[in-house]
């Protein structure tokens, strides 16, 4: 089951990454996203709450005494290697015109008009 996951993120991530290098000018690079550097990304994200958050700056917990596991896993789960751009470019748009892809939505399903400013593109594209 867990190996059925990985292949079906690697799938998307190959095939989000692709429709991008397709369709989305990303303008000047500085950094390149590999596979690796990506799943890595997902995987820590995802350990932290169960969710992709996306978020590149996560902050610590309000009223509640963090443990020292749940730190670990919050830092580690920001996205802040070269697959966490924030590109300048309307991809949003670009997807819905030439991929089909209506609707982006945040960290629990819900539907959202843009993209977030403070989450990789990469990830909420996944998402």
């Amino acid at each position: 089951m867990k190996m059925y996951k990985l292949n079906k993120i690697r799938s998307i991530f190959i095939g989000s990454l692709l429709m991008l290098l397709a369709v989305v000018p990303f303008g000047k690079a500085d950094s390149v996203c590999d596979l690796n550097t990506f799943l890595v990304e997902v995987k820590q994200d995802l350990a932290d709450n169960g969710m992709l958050d996306c978020l590149r700056v996560i902050e610590p917990p309000h009223f509640v005494e963090e443990t020292e596991e749940q730190k670990n896993l919050r830092l580690a789960a920001q996205w802040d290697t070269s697959c966490a751009f924030e590109s300048n470019s309307n991809w949003q748009a670009t997807l819905k015109s030439k991929m089909g892809i209506s609707n982006l939505v945040d960290s629990t399903g819900e539907i959202v008009k843009k993209d977030f400013d403070d989450q990789a593109d990469l990830c909420e594209i996944l998402r």
